[in-house]
């Protein structure tokens, strides 16, 4: 097995819950550079280790927090990643967020933590460099992921820990839980939260102070880093997110592209955006911003709300997905009490997006009177009642009641048990909620929709080049914003440039797109592993039935036409079939041959 020169120390932290051990798990300079890290190794260990049908919450499924050969180094915003087949849709999922715990990772000298097991009683893990502590967290649990994080920090006595906890939802089982990192960041795609807290893990804190990260040409790779950095720092983009943050995209999303979701999709036109949006938040609300390790845009906007009945709260947002779902989606129009349901679904650990399309789903049911109060233990939600979300909110996380337990399942689950014609409003793609992009008046978002490997997700590409881009700097684990989305294709140089100094490759820009394909399609081997196919790559009856009703986009529906040109375009592009299952000569290409027997036994048992 040969070694990393550079980037890589070669070896994940493996630790098994059920026994309370830990020990070096070895990854060979082969295996990273065929898959890199984060999202592209987790989906590695899945296909290597899961067999069709393993059980998400199986007590050695695993849990996967990657980074990648850039983290703690001076390229870019380093993310993390996190990997686990997903008890909410059943498949493999990732999920990044930002902040500073892929850094510490790196400096505590691993390429990623694996953890498998379960606890008899609720812990949380304390890793200082090489030594791993199992702590007790019977203190913890019930408590908000705020109070976990300070109260992990008072224990280690170390300011300067990173941590990612769960909160009630998480312990509760409720599927769409999130992981929250360092307080204010959430990792939420992947439902992890609802796979720690079958777990019985609350948390995880990092300290890394004993390691660099080796670089086999130092001089030549900060040369590249500095050119990224400098070209980001000139972009026009740049200075848009830089000073909103995503939330500037509110605005624009209404006003320009049609494409910002309102009440439950039922159209893109809200002028009262005005009153909860990027502006709104600048002149009442936002008091600094914040960037994660190494990045100049800064994007997360922190700010108190300053009067009212929330006076005194301190929170992030509104990003684009969080205001979007829980302001614009609910019909809210008091900029307060949608920054508190934001900051309340941060704090319980539940994914702001499937929170927001639960709730808007359940408003538009009780409104076309296919669920009364009494199906909700008495609550009657509707547009812009903030209590009642709040409240609504609140079961969720704790499964309180009949309520609690029935929301707490999620929009696909609910709409298949009321009927009376919900199905034509779920708006879900493999099980999950769609973000708050309408793919009628942004089309090309379908493709991060409906091809991507999570299903419903805003953020896995716009476009087939896009889906591969996105694995790759999922498996880099980089911001998006400081790479393709500034550079386009144009990102397999910008990478190369920085990957072959840093980590003493010899890629040529081909080998960048032969990565980002294998990863993609490892991942779609696995999905149609599941029995996935082309019948599942697809948006919401909605988006297919109902025009635009009005805004920017008026009258736009996405049509059968638009549909086989994606999946034409899509496929193509990756080498799967007319079903968007990867042919044996795409296997073979790419060194997934040894799965082609499990892809021909269930293209058999699903008819695919």
């Amino acid at each position: 097995m040969t070694a990393p020169k550079g980037g890589n120390f070669g070896k994940v932290l493996e630790i098994d819950l059920s026994k309370q051990t830990y020990k070096t798990r070895p990854v060979s300079e082969e295996i990273l550079q065929k898959y890199i890290g984060g999202r592209g190794l987790g989906a590695y260990y899945a296909l290597t280790e899961y067999k069709a049908g393993k059980n998400p919450l199986d007590e050695d499924a695993f849990v996967f927090i990657g980074v990648g050969p850039m983290s703690g180094t001076m390229a870019l915003s380093h993310r993390t990643c996190f990997v686990n087949k997903n008890p909410y849709t059943g498949n493999i999922n990732h999920s990044e967020c930002g902040a500073h715990l892929a850094s510490e990772i790196k400096f505590a000298g691993w390429d990623g933590i694996y953890i498998k097991g379960r606890a008899r009683k609720p812990v949380w893990l304390a890793i200082v460099n090489d030594k791993v502590e199992f702590k007790d967290a019977s203190k913890m649990w019930g408590k908000t992921t705020e109070t976990a994080h300070e109260m992990m920090i008072k224990e280690m006595k170390d300011p300067e820990i990173r941590t990612v906890v769960i909160g009630p939802a998480g312990e509760n089982g409720v599927l769409y839980a999130c992981l929250v990192v360092e307080r204010f960041r959430a990792a939420a795609r992947s439902d992890t939260g609802s796979v720690f807290g079958d777990k019985k893990l609350k948390g995880i804190a990092v300290r890394g102070t004993k390691y660099a990260v080796p670089v086999a040409d130092n001089a030549k790779f900060l040369a590249a880093a500095r050119v990224n950095k400098e070209n980001n720092m000139r972009g026009e983009a740049w200075e848009g997110i830089k000073k909103w943050g995503t939330g500037g995209l509110m605005e624009l999303k209404h006003f320009l592209h049609g494409s910002l979701i309102t009440k439950n999709f039922q159209t893109t036109w809200y002028p009262d955006v005005v009153k909860i949006g990027g502006e709104e938040a600048m002149r009442t609300f936002w008091k600094r911003h914040a960037a994660c390790t190494n990045c100049p845009t800064h994007c997360l906007k922190l700010g108190v709300i300053r009067s009212g009945k929330y006076a005194g709260l301190v929170a992030e947002g509104p990003e684009y997905e969080s205001g979007g779902l829980l302001g614009t989606n609910l019909g809210m129009t008091k900029f307060d009490e949608m920054i508190a349901l934001i900051e309340a679904c941060d704090a319980y650990g539940l994914d702001n997006i499937s929170t927001g399309g639960v709730l808007g789903f359940l408003t538009e049911a009780m409104e076309k009177g296919a669920i009364k109060p009494a199906d909700l233990d008495g609550l009657k939600p509707k547009w812009d009642d903030g209590d009642t979300y709040m409240e609504m909110i609140r079961r969720i996380a704790y499964k309180e009641g009949k309520a609690g337990k029935f929301m707490a399942q999620g929009v696909a689950r609910m709409s298949k048990q009321i009927g009376k014609g919900t199905e034509a409003y779920a708006c879900t793609v493999k099980g999950r909620e769609l973000a708050a992009h309408d793919p009628r008046g942004d089309k090309i978002r379908a493709y991060s929709y409906t091809m991507g490997t999570n299903g419903g997700d805003h953020h896995e590409g716009q476009g087939p080049q896009a889906l591969g881009m996105t694995a790759m700097a999922d498996s880099l684990v980089i911001c998006s914003f400081t790479n393709f989305l500034l550079y386009g294709a144009g990102a397999d140089k910008i990478t190369t440039d920085m990957l072959n100094p840093l980590c003493g490759w010899d890629w040529k820009t081909e080998d960048y797109w032969t990565a980002c394909k294998r990863i993609f399609t490892a991942e779609r081997i696995l999905l149609v592993r599941e029995g996935v196919s082309s019948k599942d790559d697809r948006l919401p009856i909605r988006m297919y039935r109902e025009k635009l009703p009005a805004g920017p986009r008026k009258d736009v529906v996405f049509t059968d036409a638009d549909q086989k040109d994606m999946e034409a375009k899509t496929y193509g592009f990756f080498g799967w079939d007319a079903k968007g299952i990867p042919t044996e000569a795409t296997l073979k290409a790419y060194g997934l041959d040894p799965f082609i027997d499990e892809l021909n036994a269930a293209k058999k048992k699903y008819n695919l």
